[in-house]
């Protein structure tokens, strides 16, 4: 539409330039940026920012005090409107009003000729509805909203309601600042006292009348004012609205913003609101009745999104129907949303078994008989992992209904059944080297019991995260339970003996010990997944641990920091805390737990594509281990990690080696059912698929399966996985059949796992899809694909990205089956999906371009074709380029109608598939 346009300006038009099709950047500024005027004011005026319906707002500069502003000037189309001359004095006024960090500052408001302006501080990096269009985890979007729900409660606390609310009345800076804007609809209620407000009766009136523009009524009673994607009902009805209203907005925002998908349907919200408004309901203040509200209206969020409980509930009561129902106000919303759920409760064996480590460590066994020392480790362990204890953890993931709960119960009750014994058994013996038989030194032992003693908080701590599981918590259970540190580590001596002492203060040992207990319930919350609780509890214990001053303590605490930082998406700060936690271990010879770290760091910076960084922490982790004299464990763990970074690095061969190494240590040293084996079996078979060595990636993909089903059972996430990148290899190498068979095996693990119509499904029926149309199953290929549509439709907006899959899918079948004409639409929804992948649009733009030809639209099939041709060269397929051109030039000169009777099938077109 846009080149049409520019096209029929003609060489001689003047004014604005022929749209070029370049982005902004490369183009310089579209004619409509340009201001009208050069200046108004003192302002000299920039480039335009954006347009609302009352006003445009340009990036200005002030010569008199040297700085760059955002001025907001009326649309001077036609004679300027009073009321909104008066709306703009007033939104100032509201603003002026407002002084805090997250409400945008008003420098100036006037008249300069015809222009009515407003100066304020400009915020350059564009709004939070802009902001939220990229990948942000749900604590990035809460953390925003947070920010800009305390300049609203300013706004409240000054006497002012918004009544307009939205994403785009929010603006976010490059530096991260957010502020709330656009005052125009602000409504003055119960304003804190003024100066004026002091004033005699008489006096007020001669203040002039844009003094008092916030007392003025600018609308209607009965007037609907707002956005309707964020408008409460009592807005919808034209009655009266207070600072609940706005709060109503705000959790309608943050609900698309964590969501993206809107609260409620507007239009339904409006006739539910049209159909309870009576004459008398701006003086109405009963409560709604229960038994009229559609149960439906508000929208449950989606249960596929990972937003905590915590946050749903507080989002939830925001949004009621009724504002009494509602939070008294947005401080009260904003400390719910604010506060994390501490989900794990302190155990009473606690202070017992810690006195009795301390004890241990503190006197050796100088106080206790033989006797008893080397007969009480049963009924240490007792008070962590007994009957009881395992009957909870198993029917809390009974509890979660979940189809691999059962199985993976089982497996998890046999690891941790495992640790207990060997625990049981190492602590006896390290009791009876020193007591029986006289071959280990009193000052050893101290330091295996103390090192034993930690082994059982966390084996306590992870325990007491599994007795609460949810199905989130289960998926990760297996994992978390392999993750509890090395027994064997408690029988090295050497190690043990380098590392910093405790001190000699009892008392001072026994903070050091109940500060490990809790950094073992920290430690299990990071390995269950738990990472916003986790990291409240480890910033708790920051300032106790530091006093400690004892150094391998400090580098644990960091070590959990810095990677939970990296969860939540901090990495910068994950690089900084981690490289002191390396130092921190370096200085206190815990050798063991440094290469960790290490590990964790090469990770870190490996994302952030800091390569050098990355090999050089790799490096430093392999020097520490050849100290310990190798850790087959640990050494794989690293090796894994490195063959991460050299596949960053387009280096798959380097990659293959060092997995190849981490095979062959974890074969040594994990149980075959161990989840670590299957893992890396898995990404050898994908690097083996980058080397273009199709039948080993696929055996060592059949190989992963195996491995995964025995660690994990059958109905396991990871299952899916795994088939359906054997189902993607199969199809490369042209094995459809059996590519089917995993493809359906995908989804039937997705549907039992999260239902039929869930996304997760609905990307494994894309699969199923994929493999039908290379069978030429095309009826099938064409049902699998809308059904994948249709789940995809009910779950997503419709701007999703993850949409263009299946809707192409839906093209392609239609064209297989010779029904171009219906294969039009789909196609077309594919393509207009441009922020996909180059290579992706133009698989669906050929496709599209042959439909377009057969149906009798040439000039427009010529130009897709163009642009898929474009999109296969950008993407680098230089095949896929001859194609198209091939398919050009076999197009008639002259084209002449379709002959319905003779049109063959068009051959659906081969796309990538993803990963």
């Amino acid at each position: 539409m846009r080149e049409s346009k520019s096209r029929s300006k003609g060489k001689g038009t003047s004014g604005s330039a022929p749209n070029t099709g370049r982005s902004r950047s490369q183009r310089g500024r579209a004619p409509e940026d340009v201001p009208p005027v050069s200046q108004v004011g003192r302002y000299l005026l920039l480039e335009r920012l954006g347009q609302g319906g009352m006003g445009v707002v340009y990036a200005a500069y002030d010569p008199d005090l040297d700085r760059k502003v955002a001025l907001k000037l009326l649309q001077t189309e036609g004679q300027i409107s009073e009321t909104a001359r008066a709306r703009l004095l007033r939104e100032a006024q509201a603003m002026a009003r407002v002084s805090h960090p997250n409400v945008i500052p008003i420098f100036d408001v006037g008249v300069w000729g015809d222009q009515v302006f407003l100066a304020m501080e400009l915020a350059d990096g564009g709004t939070l509805s802009n902001w939220l269009e990229g990948e942000r985890s749900w604590r990035e979007v809460l953390e925003q909203f947070l920010a800009a729900g305390r300049g609203l409660q300013a706004a409240h606390e000054a006497g002012l309601v918004h009544r307009d609310f939205k994403p785009a009345n929010v603006l976010v800076s490059r530096a991260g600042r957010v502020y709330v804007t656009d005052f125009g609809l602000a409504l003055q209620v119960g304003a804190p006292e003024r100066e004026e407000d002091t004033l005699s009766e008489e006096a007020r009136q001669l203040l002039p009348p844009e003094r008092r523009m916030l007392e003025a009524t600018l609308t209607q009673t009965g007037v609907v004012l707002g956005t309707p994607n964020y408008m409460s009902p009592e807005q919808y009805q034209g009655r009266e609205v207070d600072a609940r209203s706005d709060q109503f907005s705000f959790c309608a925002a943050l609900y698309w913003g964590l969501y993206r998908k809107r609260a409620f349907e507007s239009s339904r919200m409006r006739a539910f609101a049209t159909s309870r408004s009576r004459p008398e309901a701006s003086d109405r203040t009963e409560p709604m009745e229960p038994e009229a509200v559609p149960a439906d209206l508000i929208q449950e969020p989606p249960k596929d999104k990972k937003v905590p409980a915590w946050v749903r509930q507080a989002l939830m009561r925001g949004l009621a129907l009724d504002p009494e129902a509602r939070f008294p106000s947005m401080k009260e919303l904003l400390a719910a949303l604010s506060q994390e759920q501490r989900r794990v409760k302190r155990q009473r064996w606690v202070a017992a078994a810690c006195t009795v480590a301390v004890g241990l460590a503190v006197v050796g066994g100088t106080a206790y008989r033989q006797s008893r020392l080397c007969a009480g480790a049963g009924e240490l362990m007792a008070g962590v992992w007994e009957p009881s204890a395992r009957g909870k953890v198993e029917a809390a993931f009974l509890g979660t209904g979940k189809p691999f709960a059962k199985e993976t119960a089982s497996r998890v009750l046999g690891v941790l059944d495992e640790y207990a014994a060997g625990w049981t058994r190492q602590r006896t013996e390290a009791c009876e080297a020193t007591r029986v038989h006289g071959t280990q030194p009193e000052e050893l032992l101290s330091r295996r019991v103390v090192c034993l003693e930690r082994r059982r908080k966390d084996l306590g701590a992870l325990v007491g995260v599994l007795a609460e599981a949810d199905g989130a918590l289960v998926e990760k259970a297996l994992d978390a339970a392999h993750a509890l540190p090395a027994l064997q580590e408690c029988a090295d001596a050497e190690s043990l003996s380098e590392q910093q002492r405790l001190p000699s203060d009892a008392a001072k040992r026994a903070d050091i010990a109940r500060l490990e207990e809790r950094l073992a319930e920290v430690k299990a919350m990071v390995d269950a997944g738990r990472y916003p609780a986790a990291l409240e509890k480890a910033r708790q214990l920051e300032a106790p641990v530091l006093a400690t001053t004892h150094l391998p303590l400090v580098a644990e605490l960091r070590f959990h920091l810095g990677w939970l930082q990296e969860q939540l998406g901090e990495s910068t700060e994950a690089a900084k805390l981690l490289s002191q936690a390396v130092y921190d271990a370096e200085a206190g010879r815990a050798d063991r737990l440094k290469v960790s770290i290490l590990n964790k760091l090469l990770f870190v910076e490996d994302g952030q594509k800091h390569f050098g960084q990355a090999e050089g922490w790799g490096g430093l982790a392999g020097a520490t281990l050849r100290r310990l004299g190798g850790e087959p464990v640990l050494e794989s763990d690293v090796l894994v990690n490195r063959a991460n970074l050299e596949m960053s690095q387009g280096r798959p061969a380097e990659a293959r080696a060092l997995l190849e190494q981490a095979r062959v240590l974890q074969g040594k040293a994990l149980a075959a059912g161990h989840p670590k084996r299957a893992r890396t079996t898995f990404l050898l078979g994908r690097v083996m698929l980058e080397l273009g060595e199709g039948p080993k990636a696929v055996a060592l993909l059949e190989e992963a399966l195996k491995q995964t089903e025995a660690s994990v059972g059958a109905l396991h996430p990871d299952m899916a996985r795994r088939h359906l990148l054997l189902s993607y290899s199969l199809r490369e190498m042209g094995q459809h059949a059996q590519a089917l068979e995993h493809a359906r095996a995908a989804a039937g693990v997705r549907e039992a796992l999260f239902g039929k119509d869930s996304v997760q499904a609905a990307e494994a029926v894309d699969e199923v899809g994929m493999c039908l149309l290379d069978l030429k199953r095309h009826e099938e290929a064409l049902a699998a694909f809308e059904q994948a549509l249709a789940a995809k439709r009910k779950a997503l907006p419709p701007e999703d990205e993850q949409l263009q899959y299946s809707y192409d899918g839906v093209g392609q079948a239609l064209l297989g089956l010779g029904r171009e004409k219906d294969a039009v639409e789909p196609l077309r929804q594919a393509v207009a999906f441009t922020s996909a992948p180059p290579d992706v649009l133009a698989v669906s733009g050929f496709a599209l371009a042959r439909a377009l030809w057969v149906t009798g639209q040439q000039p427009e099939a010529r130009a897709e074709a163009a642009r898929a041709r474009e999109r296969f060269t950008q993407a680098g397929m230089a095949p896929r380029v001859s194609e198209v051109d091939t398919w050009l030039e076999s197009l008639p000169k002259e084209e002449p109608k379709p002959e319905k009777s003779k049109r063959r099938p068009v051959k659906p077109t081969r796309r990538p598939t993803r990963l």
